[in-house]
Formats: structure tokens, C-alpha cells, sequence
């Protein structure tokens, strides 16, 4: 971060200038985001974004699988786009304990992360054109959710190389020892960037606060948190919905 902080304007514009040249008609946002991420040193930006089209036209094409598939059902409920925050980023929603890691195949379900994510972004632009490009990212750890080293891996790796810079929060719910413990281990395969954006949601009353400070009551409603497992928020009457049948699923495709 020192030798970032030493950069001048002309380290920065000629970076994003050379870029340009590069790439004619990319996108002034993502030639942004892949300058900063390799601190404007215009070779290394230069391959990381050569990489990351490669590899957008090696996967996007691929769809995630009919539906049952792993990566059908990834992009369907484990991993899945909830609407928008007070600036109009996209909000994902990581839900926990709807990972089988035993029976999914992790290419499969990488790959309905991917879809999801493009959608959501796409979404965010077409609702807000101006919108900075940056989502916010909500990991519900309910009870019975299971860290997988592989994907998390495989999460933070395409995080880090074909999405630089879009990272604007993440927010960890429930903050329990046990969600720390599991953050202390996944945090190992984000950048530091990510890992300063990462905050923990106590399991209090005042937690819903916290969402709220982030998110509109519209989407509050789309993550269906007033009806999370034992939410202290949640009034006496909620009752939440056996797994599966979660009022989340009902709003997983009202992302516009």
C-alpha cells in the first residue's frame, strides 16, 4: 500500500491512458478497476485484463445446467441476486446451509455463481447506468451452513482476477465465534482490499440496524431477513419456513 500511496497523477493517467489505447471501446469503468488493482502498472493490467476476456469467453457462454443441475440450483438458491442497496449496487445473497459440498461438483456450481453475478451487475446498470459497478455481498451463515475449502478457493480466486475493485461490503450474518472462525479461514483467499470490506453482524436486535444502514426495506425484504432462523429482529409471531421453503425463494428472480 506504501509504494500505491507513492503513485503520482501521471502514474495514474498514463496507466488508464495506455489502457485505452489497448483497449479501444472497454468500458472507462472496468479499465479503472483493472489499473487500480495492479497499482497502474500498465503491462501487468494490460495482461490481467487480456486473461480475464479469455476467460469470459471460455465461460459466459457456458450456461449453468438445466434445472436440477448443480449449477441450475447454485444459481437458483445458494447464490443469488436480491435486489439493490441505497446507491443501487447489486446485493447478492450467499445462503449457508444450502451448500451440499459432498454432492455438488464445484465447477458446477462456480460456474451459477458467475451467471449470477452477471446478472445482478447487468441489472444494476440497466436500473442505474451511472451506479459505480460495486456490490454488496451477504453471507447468511445459518445453522447447518458448511465451509468449503475448494470453493472458497475457487470464489475468492474469480473474485480476485475477472471482478477487480467490485467488491463494496460484505456483510457476515449471524457474528457468532463460529462465523468468525469460519471468516478467519475463508478471508485467507481474498485480497486485503476485500478483507477491509468485510463486516460481522452481531446476532442482537440492533442487527437489523446494520442491514438497514446498507439496504432499503425493499430489499430487506427480498433477503427475507425478518423470517432467518432465531433473528432476534424477527416479531414473536414469525415463524421461520422449513429449509427450502424459505420466503427468499419466492423473491429470488425480482431483481429488477
Amino acid at each position: 500500500k506504501g509504494a500505491f500511496l507513492m503513485l503520482g497523477r501521471a502514474d495514474v493517467t498514463g496507466c488508464v491512458e495506455a489502457m485505452r489505447g489497448a483497449f479501444p471501446g472497454m468500458p472507462e469503468r472496468t479499465l479503472a478497476q483493472f489499473s487500480a488493482d495492479w497499482r497502474y502498472d500498465f503491462k501487468r493490467s494490460e495482461a490481467a485484463l487480456i486473461a480475464s476476456l479469455k476467460w469470459r469467453e471460455e465461460t459466459l457462454p457456458r450456461a449453468p445446467g438445466p434445472e436440477g443441475s448443480d449449477g441450475a440450483t447454485a444459481a437458483a438458491r445458494l447464490f443469488t441476486h436480491r435486489g439493490f442497496d441505497h446507491a443501487g449496487r447489486a446485493v447478492f445473497l450467499y445462503h449457508g446451509s444450502r451448500f451440499a459440498p459432498k454432492k455438488w461438483s464445484a465447477d458446477a456450481v462456480m460456474l451459477g455463481v458467475v451467471h449470477t453475478l452477471e446478472a445482478g451487475f447487468a441489472a444494476a446498470d440497466a436500473r442505474d447506468p451511472d451506479n459505480d459497478g460495486t456490490a454488496v455481498i451477504i453471507l447468511y451463515l445459518d445453522r447447518g451452513s458448511k465451509l468449503d475449502m475448494d470453493l472458497a478457493k475457487r470464489f475468492g480466486r474469480t473474485i480476485g482476477a475477472h471482478y477487480p475493485g467490485r467488491a463494496h461490503k460484505a456483510l457476515i450474518y449471524p457474528g457468532t465465534p463460529l462465523a468468525s472462525r469460519l471468516w478467519a479461514v475463508a478471508k485467507l483467499f481474498f485480497s486485503s482490499e476485500v478483507r477491509e470490506m468485510v463486516l460481522l453482524v452481531k446476532e442482537k436486535r440492533e442487527g437489523r440496524a446494520t442491514f438497514a444502514t446498507y439496504l432499503p426495506e425493499e430489499t430487506l425484504a427480498l433477503l427475507g431477513i425478518d423470517a432467518w432462523h432465531n433473528a432476534p429482529w424477527a416479531a414473536p409471531e414469525a415463524v421461520p419456513l422449513p429449509a427450502g421453503r424459505q420466503a427468499v425463494d419466492a423473491t429470488a428472480t425480482a431483481t429488477a
